[in-house]
């Protein structure tokens, strides 16, 4: 019963909270001209700003102008301490779903435009770091935009069976047919993107403005 109890003080709390998230108003640029010359100074600062955001860069391809961080977990209700960086919003959604942020930067041309494929055109998928099929340039007048993704991934784990009322009772169902070795830990759960996060883009792009108008 006391377990219950403290499962709708919980929910009452994230009511108010949602409802304060919702207020929440997106400022910011949503993506940052620099120029030729710019460009290093750029990307060092783009590395710095997801370190001190605490999205560590897993790939930064200088060559090819992208960065891509591994994910930081959301807080939750239950990590006050974590809330720093997060709206009442991000916290309620936490709470109710195990998420991760991840971002993406990457430098393109000024004014650009994706190209339709053609319908007899192969499709190749995008230029992945490394590849020999070339980069985004700069432009004519040298500049590149620099445009930031952040996108907010949730968790799920097949096999879940949770009761009707709480998720503290749930439980994974497994297979009983498969050979017990303590020594594998197979982690069978995948990470679904199911939103962006523009407040945070517009924030770090903010972050990266501010270091190369620094001196």
């Amino acid at each position: 019963m006391a377990c219950f109890q403290r499962f709708l003080a919980l929910s009452a709390v994230a009511s108010v909270l949602s409802g304060l998230g919702c207020a929440h108003q997106v400022e910011g640029p949503t993506f940052l001209t620099v120029s030729a010359a710019q460009y290093d100074l750029a990307f060092d600062a783009a590395c710095k700003a997801a370190r001190d955001e605490g999205l560590v860069p897993e790939v930064a391809d200088h060559q090819s102008k992208l960065i891509d961080t591994h994910g930081r977990f959301a807080p939750s209700l239950m990590e006050p301490w974590s809330w720093s960086a997060s709206t009442p919003g991000d916290v309620v959604e936490a709470t109710l779903g195990f998420e991760r942020r991840r971002a993406h930067f990457e430098f393109v041309p000024t004014e650009f435009k994706p190209l339709a494929a053609e319908a007899a055109a192969p499709l190749v998928g995008p230029v992945l770091p490394g590849s020999e099929r070339g980069t985004a340039s700069a432009s004519a007048d040298g500049k590149l935009e620099l445009r930031v993704t952040v996108s907010v991934e949730r968790q799920f784990r097949p096999g879940y069976q949770g009761p009707a009322y709480t998720r503290s009772l749930g439980s994974y169902a497994r297979d009983v047919t498969a050979p017990a070795d303590p020594t594998i830990a197979r982690d069978r759960s995948t990470w679904t993107p199911v939103a962006r996060d523009e407040r945070l883009e517009r924030e770090l792009i903010a972050r990266i403005a501010k270091q190369l108008t620094s001196p």
